[in-house]
């Protein structure tokens, strides 16, 4: 039977003067609000960050919007044999800095150093990126990056401070085809072995923060999602674990430590009741430290990109093994 009724419409973030709105609080496995952000200007921030992970290689790109500047960012990293290439772009007040409000919505990063193109079509988006010199080599990319209908994703927004507020979606798992073409190597995505995961980010932040979140993901549509620090004291949880693609929620808190002092020490990751006992062995760590105004405002952000194995339980408590499953943790500390 058709149904007359089509999907509810989105709930706005604020109000027109920029306040949160109560009812946007909360979490969801489907995007459900509109992440305008009116007012509040100098503390709006809105990103999105994309990683692609395959069994022999990771790129990450990064789209964001501070309100005073635009930054554009692109990593490669061989896996196998360690070569990779970092280029980052400020653009002043975000000119050519294109960005949505919702997390299905295309965008683009436009400077004559790096294009970044993030195309939506039903079911999909068609990446493509530009640039002619990422470590001294030209780099093309177009990748295919699919939606399932099936699949979940954490949707959660949070008050924090006396103002502030943020809005995520969190997609993980999505298939990737296509190829990244850095110098004359033509690098392919491993077929049923690549995936996407996209963070969509728009809030208001106060001056000093710092958070950490870790994902992965793994053929037949198990994948994580585990994070910390600006959900602290909240009440709220954007830890997730996909079975199949369909999202289980968890309420409790992620443990996530890392073993030894060295760069590369392995990390644990945990819960207090089992559901989650993984140990992820990094491949090799990227250091941004980007800079403004003489210092006075940074983003130190550190990515380990590895593997993780272990065990997980599902829902009904059933062993789930996880097996050399690609995916990355990030640190990052802010005066922004």
């Amino acid at each position: 039977m058709n149904s007359h009724f089509g999907p509810a419409p989105p709930v706005p973030l604020c109000d027109a003067a920029g306040q949160l709105n109560p009812n946007a609080v909360g979490w969801s496995s489907q995007p459900r609000v509109a992440c305008s952000l009116p007012g509040n200007l100098g503390r709006r921030k809105r990103w999105n960050h994309w990683t692609i992970n395959t069994p022999d290689w990771t790129l990450s790109l990064i789209q964001a919007d501070i309100d005073y500047v635009g930054y554009g960012a692109v990593y490669f990293l061989d896996l196998n044999s360690g070569q990779h290439v970092a280029h980052s772009q400020l653009s002043l007040f975000a000119r050519g800095c294109c960005l949505p409000d919702t997390p299905l919505g295309s965008h683009a990063f436009e400077h004559p150093r790096v294009q970044l193109h993030f195309n939506e079509f039903p079911g999909r988006v068609r990446l493509t990126a530009t640039s002619a010199d990422i470590g001294g080599l030209p780099l093309h990319l177009a990748l295919d990056i699919q939606r399932p209908d099936h699949q979940e994703s954490v949707n959660l927004v949070v008050p924090f401070g006396k103002k502030g507020f943020h809005a995520t979606c969190r997609q993980v798992g999505l298939p990737v085809t296509g190829s990244v073409q850095l110098g004359e190597r033509e690098y392919q995505c491993a077929n049923g072995q690549s995936f996407a995961s996209m963070d969509f980010g728009r809030g208001v932040w106060p001056l000093n923060s710092h958070w950490t979140r870790a994902v992965f993901a793994a053929p037949g549509g198990i994948g994580g999602n585990f994070g910390s620090g600006w959900t602290d004291n909240s009440g709220h949880s954007e830890n997730a674990l996909w079975f199949g693609g369909l999202l289980l929620h968890l309420e409790q808190a992620v443990q996530m430590r890392q073993t030894g002092l060295q760069p590369l020490a392995p990390w644990h990751l945990s819960t207090d009741d089992g559901q989650v006992d993984l140990t992820f062995t990094p491949r090799q760590v990227h250091v941004a430290k980007p800079r403004l105004g003489l210092g006075l405002l940074y983003a130190d952000t550190y990515e380990w990109f590895g593997q993780y194995d272990g065990l997980l339980r599902d829902a009904y408590g059933e062993r789930v093994p996880v097996k050399a499953a690609n995916g990355w943790i990030g640190a990052s500390q802010t005066r922004w």
